[in-house]
């Protein structure tokens, strides 16, 4: 589910603080029965690779080529949407929740994407921060007399949703000329907007971190290309300006 051809959606799976040898393994043999074959470790610790091989069986070859960061931030520099995988929600977190199947539909019709789907830590899943740095939240419906998955019944499952919906050979909706922008551009366009606010004394009385979230979520929901990050950028910019030369009443 790595298209070559630019089409569908190129996906990958990100583990955040995920401690055991074996779910890592399991999770290896779930992604490979689906075609998924990009895994990111985010600030998890060394794995015993006998029992992450026992699991894994034929899939070992995805531990193998796993690539380590230090931490999920770092993680999703490349993407441009992510997913955090949650079935908790709280006032620090997200204030939407997508079902699953939900989700994969949008996700396909968006044409060229990016994407990475996060899974948290075994005993508490995503924290308030880690889901903080996800585009969107992403639940997977569940009987509430059990409502929790082990992480790699959840991956399982997500990737079986991408899988069954035919992403690689059929994308659904139009098609789009423009690939949507990676993270690290949207995070510096929205970080220049921001500033920029600030100078005005935008954040007199709150700090600037909602507003940075919002407009980047915003910008990866919608599959903004990097011109088009760029453009509102300097649409931003230029109405700050603006404003500082012909000030107005704030109320």
């Amino acid at each position: 589910m790595n298209p070559a051809d630019g089409q569908g959606v190129d996906l990958s799976i990100v583990l955040s603080r995920v401690t055991g040898s074996d779910n890592v393994g399991s999770v290896c043999r779930a992604m490979k029965a689906m075609g998924v074959e990009k895994l990111l470790l985010a600030g998890c610790p060394e794995y015993e690779e006998e029992k992450v091989r026992m699991m894994a069986v034929h899939a070992y070859d995805i531990f193998e080529k796993a690539r380590r960061f230090a931490t999920l931030e770092t993680a999703l520099g490349e993407f441009s949407l992510v997913a955090g995988f949650s079935r908790r929600g709280g006032e620090k977190r997200k204030e939407y929740s997508e079902p699953l199947r939900d989700f994969v539909q949008s996700a396909n019709s968006r044409g060229p994407c990016a994407l990475a789907l996060v899974f948290g830590n075994e005993k508490d899943g995503l924290s308030d921060a880690e889901l903080n740095l996800c585009s969107i939240a992403v639940r997977i419906p569940t009987s509430e007399s059990c409502p929790s998955l082990n992480v790699a019944q959840a991956v399982q499952i997500a990737c079986w949703e991408f899988f069954a919906s035919n992403a690689a050979e059929k994308p659904l909706g139009r098609e789009r000329s423009a690939v949507p922008a990676a993270r690290l551009a949207v995070d510096s366009g929205v970080a220049r907007i921001v500033e920029a606010l600030s100078r005005q004394g935008f954040f007199r009385k709150s700090d600037d971190s909602y507003a940075r979230h919002f407009l980047r979520d915003l910008c990866e929901r919608a599959g903004t290309s990097a011109k088009e990050v760029d453009y509102l950028r300097r649409l931003f910019l230029k109405a700050v300006a603006l404003a500082s030369r012909h000030p107005s009443d704030p109320t």
